[in-house]
C-alpha cells in the first residue's frame, strides 16, 4: 500500500514536470499487462528517461539503478521507497540479476535500461545482455522494448537540471519480443535475444541498428570526472592547453 501510494504520488510530480516542460506523449500503454511479471526496456539518451517511463507506465516499476545514485544520502533512500534497486555497471552483477528475475516472477514490473546509460550522441548505442539473460531466464515474462524520445531535450546529457524544451516527450511501447524460440536453448541464446530487442529499438526510432561492442559506462564516466578535474587545475594555474589528447593517452596506456 506504501509503496503504491509512493509511485502515484512521484508519477504524479513526473507528469507535472513534463506538461510544465513540453508535454508528454503516450502510445501503446494498453500493451502493459495490469498483472503479472513484465519486463521493459527502453533506449536511454537522458537523465529524465526514467521519469518518462514512470509517467507513462501505467502500473508502478521497478528499475535497475546504477550503484553509485544509492550513496547519494537523500537520493539513495527516496530511490529504494521508489522501488529501485542498485547495479554495479559494466560487470556480472548476479546479485542485481536475480533480484530482477526474482521480482519478474513475483508478478512485478522490472525497468532495466539495456545501453547501460545515456550518452551525448542521443543514438542508440550497443546494448548489454544482462536484461535478456534476465528474459531468458524468466520464460513467458513478456518483454516490451520502449521507445523515448525528446527526453534530451527537455534534460541534455550532461546537464544540471531539465529545463522547458517547447516539445513533447515521447513514449512508446511496443510489442512485446516472441523469444520462445530462445527458450532453453545454450550458446548464444541471450546474444540474439540482444540483437532482436536492438533491432526492434532501432526499428522504434528510427534509428540505424548499432554496431560494435556495448560501452564501458563506469570507465567512460570515470574518464570525464578526471577530465573535468585536469581541466579545472589547469585554468586555477593559468594554462590553457586542452587536457583531452593526454586523457586519452593515458586511458590507452591503462
Amino acid at each position: 500500500m506504501f509503496t503504491q501510494i509512493v509511485w502515484l504520488l512521484t508519477r504524479a510530480l513526473a507528469r507535472g514536470i513534463f506538461a510544465a516542460t513540453g508535454g508528454l506523449r503516450v502510445k501503446g500503454a494498453e500493451r502493459v499487462p495490469r498483472r503479472g511479471g513484465v519486463l521493459l526496456c527502453p533506449n536511454h539518451v537522458s537523465d529524465a528517461d526514467p521519469a518518462a517511463v514512470l509517467a507513462a507506465l501505467p502500473r508502478a516499476g521497478h528499475y535497475m539503478a546504477k550503484e553509485e545514485l544509492f550513496a547519494v544520502p537523500v537520493l539513495g533512500r527516496l530511490l529504494r521507497l521508489w522501488g529501485a534497486f542498485p547495479v554495479r555497471r559494466d560487470s556480472a552483477d548476479r546479485a542485481a540479476l536475480r533480484r530482477a528475475e526474482a521480482l519478474l516472477k513475483a508478478g512485478e514490473t522490472v525497468v532495466i535500461f539495456p545501453e547501460g546509460g545515456g550518452n551525448p550522441e542521443g543514438r542508440l548505442q550497443p546494448l548489454h545482455p544482462g536484461a535478456m539473460l534476465v528474459a531468458l531466464r524468466t520464460q513467458g515474462v513478456p518483454v516490451i522494448p520502449v521507445a523515448l524520445e525528446n527526453t534530451r531535450e527537455v534534460w541534455p546529457y550532461g546537464a544540471p537540471r531539465p529545463r522547458r524544451a517547447g516539445v513533447a516527450v515521447r513514449v512508446t511501447f511496443g510489442e512485446p519480443l516472441d523469444l520462445s524460440d530462445l527458450y532453453g536453448k545454450k550458446g548464444g541464446a541471450a546474444e540474439e535475444a540482444t540483437r532482436r530487442l536492438a533491432g526492434r529499438l532501432a526499428e522504434m526510432l528510427d534509428q540505424p541498428l548499432p554496431e560494435g561492442r556495448p560501452k564501458n559506462r563506469t570507465a567512460e564516466e570515470e574518464a570525464a570526472r578526471n577530465g573535468s578535474a585536469a581541466l579545472q587545475q589547469q585554468q586555477q594555474q593559468g594554462v590553457s592547453r586542452p587536457v583531452y589528447a593526454a586523457g586519452a593517452a593515458e586511458s590507452e596506456r591503462g
